[in-house]
């Protein structure tokens, strides 16, 4: 009985595995994205392009959910879902609201799309959903807007966030690394024409004269409306 209860020892200990690290991340990607031509003012019938053309080696921001530690890394996203991504536009007609209380869901009243490269998931009120198309290691799109109507327009890329569903986790948790069993991609910035020197061509000047960027009303989000959206005048 004295070996046996030795055996059955030994057996646990020489059987037993080290556990797998836990590991849960969030991603912050950046999508560069490039709209032209860049003028204060446009013509009903000029064309406004916005197109992407991004390598598939990302440099990301990740947060560690456990300890809370941020840390930036280079990831190789090859033919990867990005999950649903938009190209909304608003009209700027009242100063004393925010944007997000601006005139929407009239995008086909004011624009005509032309899709040269993208996959188009929906058009919806606001502009198409799309997906990017995977090439020869990078990712591309290549939407152009026809003007149509008259007034002052932003706008502003977005992606929609994980989000969790009873049962099924999270939607958008995705296996992005080897080495860790929870990522998602949680954030998603899409800088507008950024130069060189660190500066973005969003025509931010236009959307000051426009809007109101006091944070009283607009909030703390000036950031984004200068780096990350487009602002346009069609006469």
């Amino acid at each position: 009985m004295k070996y046996l209860s030795l055996i059955i020892v030994i057996l646990v200990f020489t059987s037993c595995k080290p556990r797998k690290k836990k590991c849960s991340r969030d991603y912050d990607l950046y999508h560069p994205i490039s709209v032209y031509p860049v003028k204060e003012s446009y013509h009903i019938g000029d064309t406004i392009w916005f197109e992407m053309n991004l390598p598939d080696v990302f440099n990301v921001l990740v947060t560690n959910n456990y300890s809370g530690e941020k840390f930036t890394e280079n990831i190789k996203l090859e033919d990867f879902d990005f999950r649903r991504t938009f190209l909304p536009f608003y009209e700027l007609a009242d100063s004393s609201k925010r944007v997000s209380e601006q005139v929407k869901g009239k995008w086909d009243e004011s624009f005509d799309p032309v899709y040269v490269i993208g996959n188009i998931v929906q058009e919806l009120p606001d502009g198409p959903e799309y997906k990017l198309i995977y090439q020869n290691n990078a990712y591309l799109l290549k939407i152009g807007m026809i003007l149509k109507k008259s007034g002052v327009f932003l706008c502003d890329p977005f992606f929609l966030p994980s989000y969790p569903m009873a049962c099924l986790g999270y939607l958008n948790e995705q296996d992005l690394t080897p080495e860790c069993e929870k990522e998602m991609v949680s954030k998603m910035h899409f800088p507008v024409n950024k130069q060189a020197d660190g500066t973005h061509h969003t025509n931010y000047h236009l959307f000051e004269q426009w809007m109101n960027p006091d944070p009283s009303i607009e909030g703390t989000n000036i950031e984004h409306w200068q780096n990350e959206s487009f602002t346009f005048v069609v006469n």
